[in-house]
Parts: C-alpha cells; structure tokens; sequence
C-alpha cells in the first residue's frame, strides 16, 4: 500500500508537475483532440468515421454552443486526417468566404497572413498563384508583399482546395469552425456549393464544419442538394454517465481520492456542457492538491473550489447573471435557479412558478405572489437585466444563451438551493453506479 501511495501524482509532484498532469486529463480552455479523454462521444466519433468511408462526403456538427462540438471535430480530424495534421480554422462576424479559403490555405503552409506573393529565387522552385494566394513549393525565402484581390469565385476556391490536397497527400481534413458566426447568406451558399463541388470532381479533401443549428440549417438551404454531400451530427448535451467517467478518470489518474456525492454534485451542476466538468473538477483538484490533506476531496474543499469556479467563470457566462441580479438578488436568482431546475430547456411559467415556491420553501423565505413572480420573469427578458431570458411563446420561457444554465446551476448549488437532476434518468444512473 505504501509504495502505491508514493505513485499518486496529487502526493508526490511539484506544482508544476501536477498542473501538467492536470492539463493532460482536464482540458476547460481548448478543445480536446484526443479519443482517449473524448468522454461520451464515442457513438458520434463512430459515426462519422464510417461515413467518411464513403467519397466525396463531408461532415456537419451541430448543437447548442458549449456542448463540445470543437472538441468532436479536432478529435475527428485527427483520427481520420491522413498525409498530414487536420487545418483547422475558425470564423468570426467578419469573416467572408474569402477570408476564410486564405486562412485555410495560410495554416496549410504556416504562413504569413500578410504574404500574398512569393517569387522564385532559386533553380527548381515553382511559386504557385490563385489571385492573391501564393505557395512556393520549394527552395524559397524571399517574399513581397501583395494587394489581396477580391472576390474569390467558388471555382477558384475549388482550385485552391485541389492544389492543397496534391500537395499535402493522403486526404487532408479542413476543419471550419464556429461557422454560426457567419449571417451572410450568401457566404452560406458559396460554402454550400464549394463543398458540392469538391465532391462532384472527386478532389480528395473533407471539411469539417461546427455551428448551432440555425447555421446548419442556413448551409443545408443554400443550395438545394446539399444535404446529400453531409454526414450531420445533432450534438446533444453530455450524457450523465460521460459527466461522471470524466471526473472518475482524472481523479484516478492524479491519484486524488473522490467520494461519489461530489462526482454526482459536478455532474448535476454541468447541466450536461463539458466545459462546466472539465473546469470545475480542475478547480477542485487544485485545491486538493494544495490541501496536502493526503489527495481527498473534502466537502471543505468542494465549497472553496465552487467559489473559485464561479469568481473565475468566463465573463459571457457570469456577466449576464450578475447584471440580472444586481438588484434584489435573493428575487431574482430564485427565479432563475427555478427556470435551471430540471431537464427541459423550455418551461411554462405555470411549472417554473411551482419550482420557485419550493425553492423560497428551502431557502425559508417568503414567495411572491403569481402576479409580482410574472412581473419579475418578463423584466429578465428586458435590457436592464441582460436578456437573459427569452419568451419562446405565450408564458414559456428558456434561457437566451443555454450555456448559462450551468453557471446558475453552480450559483443554486453555492446558496444551498437542490434542483432536479437535467436527465430523468440521472436518479436510476446514480443508483447502478454507485448504488446511492
């Protein structure tokens, strides 16, 4: 037993051991790529490796932001990418088809975004050209810069894409990410037919694209067979099982020993968004390790890694419940603590007023009456208070940005307040696993 103590990273690495080892199984910042840490996703990966077996077609992730869609993608490129590393770029509100065929082609050949031409220098160099895009293929450091021409045309984007899959080999996978960011439609259709002719003119390349599912929806309308050339993947929220095997995994590998309330505690407040997981077990685990307590979770150690979690929270998550809350908080959170009960993203303002009494109940306050709890719902779809609800029809509401769910979830979870598990299943799960 002694000698396997001395193995448990939490009791024998320095800080910035335990925080590489950390890295290696949490990972809240930057997607995964790694199959071996894509928890829950195993069916989707599966999926869309069998169906690239098939010529010519490509693949399209979607679901609600936060869910892992980047993490599914990375982790899909890599495995099925073949002759070289996936080239993965991602969109932003300013992005045009262009700009993103450039950026594509830059990352392919680790350029300068601002090089535009390279000439020849040397004997048996060949610089390569398509208005504005320039490789040189060999031999060459000098360079000169040059005007960007606009427009691109599909067919010259086509052009691009069948010179970067000869000259990479194998079957280069071009990852575009966060394609929601685009509103143009007309950038949605060249990207439409571009894939549509990659495909009918058997150039050996994959995309990948990731957005919610209004973008997926916008790509497959632009042009009318384009769903024959996608492979889609409606991504869901994570699987309770997945959220637990997540937490188990880098406890066991950092040597912290971790009872199953607490796993169940993380898994509840996640609301089934990875990032929640990943960063709330690393908050955790810091602590633990900076407890030198031995490597145990204490309900001690849970309470002060929630604080941490919250204080450091991504301000797009944190900011819009502080702002709705702002003036009298206790009203307001238990509002939203009642709208993040449960598994239903959307709720009739009959049920969440249900919920909400039995949260006063708890927190042994008095509740509102119905029409003062009405008054205060629609103010949080105002401006004052974020929008940070939305009225999806009359007298059901959701949260704008889903994500948000999970950060209320760990401020109900900070004040004491118990909410309904976000599965139905999740009491059954918890009984077969842990026999709680």
């Amino acid at each position: 037993m002694e000698k396997l103590e001395t193995l448990r990273a939490v009791l024998t690495q320095t800080q910035q051991e335990f925080g590489r080892a950390l890295s290696r199984v949490l990972s809240p910042a930057q997607p995964l790529q790694s199959e071996e840490y894509l928890k829950g996703r195993a069916d989707q990966l599966h999926g869309i490796e069998k169906a690239l077996y098939a010529p010519g077609r490509h693949v399209l992730i979607h679901g609600l932001r936060g869910v892992g869609k980047s993490s599914l993608a990375q982790t899909a490129a890599f495995k099925i990418a073949k002759g070289h590393d996936p080239i993965i770029v991602s969109c932003d509100p300013n992005s045009t088809f262009k700009s993103i065929i450039k950026d594509i082609f830059d990352e392919a050949f680790g350029k300068d975004p601002r090089i535009a031409e390279e000439t020849k220098t040397k004997e048996g160099s060949a610089g390569l050209s398509f208005k504005g895009f320039s490789a040189l293929l060999k031999g060459s450091n000098t360079q000169k810069e040059k005007e960007i021409e606009e427009p691109l045309s599909v067919n010259d984007a086509v052009r691009v894409i069948q010179f970067l899959a000869q000259e990479l080999g194998g079957k280069p996978v071009f990852v575009v990410d966060e394609f929601d960011l685009i509103a143009s439609a007309d950038v949605q259709r060249d990207f439409a037919n571009l894939v549509k002719q990659v495909s009918d003119k058997h150039v050996e390349a994959c995309f990948i694209f990731c957005g919610i599912a209004e973008s997926a929806e916008a790509l497959m309308a632009a042009h009318g067979s384009a769903d024959r050339y996608f492979h889609a993947v409606d991504l869901g929220r994570l699987p309770w099982d997945a959220r637990i095997e997540i937490v188990e995994t880098a406890a066991e590998t950092l040597g912290i020993k971790i009872d199953k309330t607490t796993t169940y505690r993380i898994a509840m407040i996640c609301d089934g968004f990875p990032y929640y997981v990943h960063f709330i077990s690393e908050k955790l685990f810091w602590r633990v390790f900076e407890a030198q307590n031995g490597g145990a979770v204490t309900p001690e150690l849970f309470v002060q890694a929630m604080e941490d979690a919250a204080s450091a929270m991504d301000m797009k998550l944190r900011g819009p419940y502080e702002k709705a809350t702002q003036k009298y908080d206790d009203t307001y959170s238990a509002i939203l603590f009642s709208v993040a009960d449960g598994h239903e993203l959307k709720k009739r303002s009959a049920d969440i007023f249900e919920v909400y009494r039995r949260v006063m109940k708890g927190l042994h306050k008095e509740p509102m009456t119905r029409e003062q709890f009405n008054t205060r719902m629609n103010r949080l779809k105002s401006e004052p208070h974020g929008y940070i609800l939305t009225g999806t029809r009359q007298g059901w509401y959701e949260f704008t940005e889903k994500m948000i769910r999970g950060y209320v979830r760990l401020k109900a979870e900070q004040k004491g307040v118990d909410l309904s598990p976000d599965h139905p299943g999740a009491a059954s799960l918890m009984q077969h696993r842990f026999g709680a």
